[in-house]
Formats: C-alpha cells, structure tokens, sequence
C-alpha cells in the first residue's frame, strides 16, 4: 500500500511536530523507530554477522551546512577551531570589505527551509581549491559567494537530526577530493579518481576512455553478489545520458538516477548483456520509459522491498536516487529524507534481513557549502610544507593533468575535501552515537575489503593511512536492543515550489550549536606531538610520535597569519614510520607561535620568544603521557634545561576538573603532574610566570581502555565551564601581567584589556589605559604594549570584546 504524500502545508507541521517531539520525548519516525528496535543478528559478535552492506550517496553538503548545530558533534560550537589569517576563527570568513558568520536563512513565508528550493553554489575543482587556499581556508565568500555560510538546524531537516540521534553520525568524514561530484562518486566505486597507471586523475564531471578496474569487477573475482537499485528513466546507455535528467521539468526529474551511477561511463559497463557479470550495474525500475515520472512514486522503491521480502538482497548494493531526491541544489533537503525514509522502510519491512544489514548514507560533495574543518592534505615535497612517513605517490595533479607525488612545482593536492555528513545505520550502530575518526568516500571500499576480504588496490598508501574503514563506527560484541517509541514520518517537499536565491547573511555571531553530550566512538589514535626550541638553529624542533592502530595527519598552523599550513601524515607501529621530525623555523626577533592541530579536538600550541640574540626567554618545555585506565594526562613539567628554577603555572581552560596550579622545578629537573579530564578530554594551559611569552597550550582527548566515552563536553560549551576568564600578577606598572583565556565564540584579535578607575564600570572613553589580548589563550606584559602608564593606586581590569565595552571576564582588581 501507498502512502498518499501530505500537502505542502501539513508537511511544515509534521516536521515541526518531529522536530519537537524528538528533543523531547525520543519519539522518531517509524521507518527509524522500525530500524533501532530490530536487534542484530548475533552469531560471531564480529563484522562477519553483516550479511549486506548498503550503500546511499547523496548529492552536494556539507556536514556544517546540515549538521552544525547537532548536539554532541564536532559543529559550530567547536572549542578548538582553527584560527585563519584574520585572526579570528575559520567561520568568521571575509567577505570583500567585512565578514560573513554562518546563517540559518529566513525561508519565504509559509514555508520551510527544508522544502525551499535554494539554488547551488560554485562546486568545481577551481573554486574548491581556491576557498581551500593552499590550506589557509579563508577564501571561502570570495570563491563561493556569502551563501556559502547557510545552514539548516533541527527545525529544517528533522529526519536527519532524528536519525543522528537514533545511529551513528560520524563528524570526521570527508569527501574525497578538492572537487565536484562525479570524481568523489569515482573513490566511492573504484577508490580512485583515475590516478592510476595508464589514466589522468578526473577533476570535472565530463568522463571519456574510463576503463580501470571498479568495485564491482572486485567483487565479483571474490565472489560477492552485488547490484544496483536505481532507475532506468529512459534508458541507461550513452544515449540516454545513463539516466541522467536533460534539463526540462517533465525529462527525469522524478524518475532516473540523475547519472549518479558514475561507473555506467566505463567502456566496460557498455553493451552489456542480461547474463554479463556486470549487468546488476544496469538493474533498476522504470516507473516511466518516457521520461516523465510523477511525483513521490513509491513504486521506485518496488525492487529493492521484493528482493528484501524474498530473502534475496545481495552482499552489496548501491542505490542512486532520482534528481528531485537527491539533494543536490536547489532541490529541498525534505525530498532526501523522504526518499532516505522509504529506503530504511524497504530495509526494515523484513527484521530478519535487517538484522544482518548495514545501510551507510553519505554526501559525495560539499557543492559550495562552507565546513569549518580544515581537511587532510599530504605535504609536497617543496620546503615548508610538511612530511609524511608513507608515499603521496598520486595524490597530486600535475600542471599537465598527470597523477603526480608532488614533488613538481605546480603540483596540486588532489584531497581530502570538506567535511560530508555520513549516517552509519545499522543495529550494530545504534544510540545516537558520534565517531570522530578521519574517514573519506574510500573508507567505504575499505569496510568492504574487511567484511569481504578483498583488496582495492586503486587506494593509494598515503589515503589508507589517513582515513580509517569504518569499523570503529560498529560495535559488533554489544548490539544495542532500545525500542523507542514511534512517531509518524515527516513525508515530502512541495512538488511546486519555486527556485529561491539563498538570503543575504545578516548574523553577526557564530551560531549557538546545541547543548547536550553523545555516547562517543572508541577511536584507534593515540600519537604526541613534541616540541624543544633549538636556540643555536633558532628553530622549534617538533617530534610527533604514532603510538596508535592508525595513522595520523596533523596540521601545523601559525595562527592569525597566511603562513600556509604544514602537513604532517604518521603511520601507525612500531617502526620508523611511525616517528616524524621537522624544524619549524623562529621568527628574525626570535619569537614562535605555532599551533598544531589533529583529529578529534586535538591542539598544541607552541608559543615563545628566545629574543633576538638567542639568550633570553624560558628554558622550559613540557611532555604528555596518557593514563588510559583514568582519561587523565600525565604533564611533565622539563627544566633540565634551566639554569635556576622555574615556576611552571597550570590552568584548565575548558573543563573545571582542575584548578589552577603552580609548581616550582629546580635547574637540571623534572615534575609529573596529574592532570584530571572530563572523561577523558583535556585542555590546558602551561605558562612560566617569569616569561609572558611563554606558552604550551596540551588538548585533545584521551582513549580510555573501557567503559563508554562520551563526546566532548566544551563543544557548544554544553559544562558552561568554558568561559573567559582573565589573572593578574606583579604589583608594578613594569610587572603587571595578565594571563587570559577566550573559547572561540568569544575571540576576536581585537580582544583587550582595558584598565578602570576602581568600581568603575567599562565605558568608552572611561578607561585609564589599554592593551590588546590579540590570542584565544595568553599572557601579556602589560607594560610592552599598553597605550599609557598607570599611577600607583588601585584600579579594576576588564576583559572587553572586539574592540568594544561588552566584558568578557572582570573585573580583576589590581594595585599599582
């Protein structure tokens, strides 16, 4: 039987119902409720119990632009983004003259932004590039225009939200290239874009001569069934566009596969016969040969119930969805969730089956959408750049068009590329978890390659170091058994609705993502980044050590400027890949400020000045070891280098598991000291109190050996415990030092203290003298830049917002 689509007008208000009812009471739509209270199917407590694996991509967003503000993930709300060359945080992005913040856009009125039909941005291999800026990331309105910032919230698109909070949502997960669609769709069935032998890597979506071997062709040399559900609109061959709509409402809009299913271009995939090994490719319904289609014809969705009512879906399937579900701009979101709602349905309509299936949902590019996530790109060879312990063999595209390693001038990175939303559906996955392993479209291919045992040999090495194979999203020894209540499934966009131009941004702030901690991934990392100032080389030599089951990329930034990023790939083990080195070079006074950022919240900030000479500033360092019984970090406090003792000072940024700490380390010594985390979470701040310029910043996370990991409190600062906070030392206008600490909705490089008369409030023009606090986290000798001296006597310091009289923390009284 056939669900009647709703009216325009009744789908806003289911969706608003859905969106509520799920924050509050855990109901969720049928076809989700259906899924979660299925149990699995139990027999090894392995990944051999997953019978099929299914496989829905999706067109065109990003995982900011639809899950930004989902509690728990890794979204506007991220303690630790990276700082871009205005100073400010990534998503304060330029824009000509100003700046623009990620905006949640007013839709006309009576309808919703989850039906609106806004139009596409800019999503090529030039513009993509051009917003990644080398690395620097602060291109994205120049290259994609202002509607890049847009997001939806919960209100908008509450399928998805409701299905994040009822599986897996991975916030790590990438598209596989700088670039459009058809190159991502190309790593999700043949783990390449064409950088192999005897091809050129594809960086458009126009594909002639493609004939490298596909996963299907491996599947089928290893014996696993497999097919396609998608349909067929007016043919798929050549000279039907392979499905593919031709531009007019009533040619494939509803019906077809949007030429989603890349692989037909092959010259293998050509001529094939109903008997060929690789004719499943051209399976598929055809609910209209002519073309036209209706709308919400549940009829596409008759293959894929039969063959789960018959007990006869393959080991692997891949579904391609008609043009008006895809989600691809400027088709509504609400079209995707109804097409991705009747897909869980079919799945689920038989238990047993489902029992032993995983349906994995993902995006094969961000379109123009903006992500805040800077992603993993290997180091060139050119100096500067970075190292990576594995080969970048084929990762680059030369000048020419060629794969390339890039060891050429000119060579291009091929990918990572932004941020994709990826749901891991399965009930081996549920619960509304976040997994925050890196990830990309070929780590699909590599869950295959571990259930099935075969090998996609089109990965290169420096892509399988970087990005796991999924199998840290399953819990395949504890399915989870909840059965939650059911809530009637929001349904379909208006069929009628216009185009609609993406509104002008008008937030000045970045969005308040929301509140609340998930049951976290346990998460194969553990690696430490360590750094010693080299005076006689006057550089800061950084060590990253891999001591984990996965590699690992890592970012090193100076933050505020448009020094590029340093790109650092470690692989996992025991061996010499598994240690990295590299000399970061101190500016001509002799000052450093680096910070290196790393998968799941991880920073460390180096931050110092050895002066000019070479001979001043602190002799201090520090090191981290992990208590992974506890979640605590172990910090070792180094001044075996000093000549006189060191007062190391201790802070806790973000978490309130610690107070503040000062530890006085004799010359030639060392001290351990304990430091509590929020379930394993951590940062904080290691300042010498006689060198304001000193700093280590340590955060990141902990992988505790048992017990169930949450996500990370700080983000959206759902503790409230990350808040700015401003300390005073020294009794004298040359002595007086502040110490202060901004979380990055809070910071701006015109952040300052301003000095008052003693009860006085902060009132323009009212203050005594002022300095800038231009970092997220430092200390300032109040004197070296402060606009005018201050005579003895009392006053209050205040920690003031942006140039303006908003405090962030004070007051602070000191006496002069």
């Amino acid at each position: 039987m056939q669900n009647k689509p709703t009216t325009r007008r009744q789908f806003i208000a289911d969706a608003l119902k859905l969106a509520g009812a799920t924050a509050i009471t855990g109901m969720l739509p049928e076809s989700i409720a259906r899924a979660q209270a299925i149990p699995a199917a139990t027999v090894t407590g392995t990944i051999q119990d997953v019978k099929h694996v299914v496989i829905l991509m999706q067109e065109n967003r990003s995982f900011d632009h639809y899950l930004g503000m989902l509690g728990g993930a890794r979204g506007f709300g991220d303690p630790r983004p990276a700082v871009i060359s205005s100073g400010y945080p990534v998503w304060r992005q330029p824009w000509m003259l100003s700046y623009v913040f990620p905006f949640n856009p007013s839709p006309p009125s009576g309808t919703a932004n989850g039906d609106t039909y806004y139009g596409d941005l800019p999503h090529d291999w030039g513009t993509t590039h051009s917003a990644w800026n080398n690395g620097r990331y602060d291109n994205w309105t120049a290259a994609k225009t202002s509607g890049t910032m847009y997001y939806f919230t919960q209100n908008d698109i509450p399928f998805y939200y409701a299905l994040a909070s009822a599986f897996t949502v991975c916030d790590a997960y990438h598209c596989s290239m700088l670039g459009p669609t058809d190159p991502n769709r190309l790593y999700l069935w043949t783990g390449c874009c064409g950088n192999v032998t005897g091809y050129s890597p594809y960086t458009n979506n126009t594909m002639t001569g493609t004939g490298w071997t596909t996963m299907p062709e491996r599947l089928n040399t290893a014996g696993v069934t497999w097919k396609f559900y998608q349909d067929k609109g007016n043919g798929l061959d050549a000279g039907h566009g392979y499905g593919e709509y031709n531009g007019s409402k009533s040619d494939l809009w509803w019906n077809g596969n949007y030429g989603d299913n890349v692989i037909l271009n092959f010259r293998q995939y050509q001529n094939l016969g109903a008997s060929d090994p690789l004719a499943p490719a051209l399976n598929g319904t055809q609910i209209d040969p002519s073309g036209g289609g209706k709308e919400y014809d549940t009829n596409l969705f008759s293959q894929l119930r039969a063959d789960v009512a018959n007990g006869t879906l393959p080991q692997v399937s891949w579904i391609a969805a008609p043009y008006a579900y895809c989600e691809h701009p400027s088709w509504a979101a609400s079209g995707g969730e109804w097409y991705v709602s009747n897909v869980l349905n079919a799945l689920t309509s038989n238990p047993a089956v489902w029992a032993s299936t995983v349906l994995l949902v993902m995006y094969d590019e961000n379109d123009g959408l903006f992500d805040h996530v800077p992603p993993a790109v290997p180091a060139s060879s050119a100096a500067g750049t970075g190292q990576s312990t594995v080969s970048t063999a084929a990762e680059f595209v030369s000048g020419n068009g060629a794969a390339s390693d890039g060891s050429a001038s000119g060579d291009v990175p091929i990918g990572l590329g932004p941020r994709v939303p990826m749901f891991v559906i399965s009930p081996w996955s549920k619960g509304g978890k976040v997994n925050s392993q890196v990830f990309d479209h070929t780590s699909v291919i590599r869950f295959l390659e571990a259930r099935f045992g075969l090998q996609e040999t089109n990965i290169t090495p420096w892509r399988r170091t970087v990005c796991g194979d999924l199998t840290s999203a399953f819990d395949f020894s504890n399915a989870d058994q909840a059965v939650p209540a059911i809530q009637p499934p929001a349904s379909n966009m208006n069929p009628n609705g216009p185009a609609v131009l993406i509104p002008y941004p008008t937030t000045t702030a970045v969005p308040a993502q929301a509140a609340g901690r998930s049951t976290a991934c346990r998460l194969p990392y553990e690696f430490f980044v360590q750094g010693k100032v080299n005076r006689a080389g006057r550089a800061l030599a950084l060590t990253m050590t891999n001591t984990g089951t996965a590699g690992v990329h890592l970012q090193a930034w100076v933050d505020g400027t448009s020094t590029i990023p340093r790109h650092y790939t470690i692989a996992a083990g025991s061996g010499p890949c598994a240690n990295l080195s590299d000399s970061l070079a101190l500016n001509s006074g002799g000052g450093y400020d680096y910070s290196v950022y790393g998968p799941n919240g991880f920073l460390q900030t180096f931050r110092g000045s050895i002066g000019s000479s070479g001979n001043t500033g602190s002799t201090a360092e520090i090191s981290l070891c992990y208590d992974v019984a506890n979640g605590n970090v172990q910090i070792t406090l180094d001044n075996s280098a000093g000549s006189s003792a060191t007062t190391f000072q201790l802070t806790d940024n973000a978490y309130g598991m610690n107070t503040r700490q000062s530890f006085t380390v004799a010359a030639g010594a060392t001290q351990a000291v304990t430091w509590y985390g929020d379930g394993g979470w951590y940062d904080a701040s290691i300042r010498d109190a006689n060198d304001p310029n000193f700093l280590r910043r340590v955060a990141g996370c902990v992988q505790t050996q048992s017990g169930t990991l949450l996500t990370d409190s700080a983000i959206g600062n759902t503790s409230k415990k990350f808040v700015a906070s401003l300390a005073s030392q020294g009794s004298t206008f040359g002595t007086l030092r502040f110490d202060y600490v901004a979380p990055p909705w809070s910071h701006s490089p015109k952040n300052w203290v301003g000095i008052f008369a003693h009860g006085a409030q902060p009132t323009k023009g009212s203050y005594k003298s002022w300095a800038y606090l231009p970092k997220s986290t430092g200390s300032l000798l109040f004197s070296s830049t402060a606009n005018s001296t201050l005579a003895s006597g009392q006053y209050d310091a205040w920690y003031l917002f942006d140039d303006g009289y908003t405090p962030l923390a004070g007051p602070v009284t000191i006496t002069i």
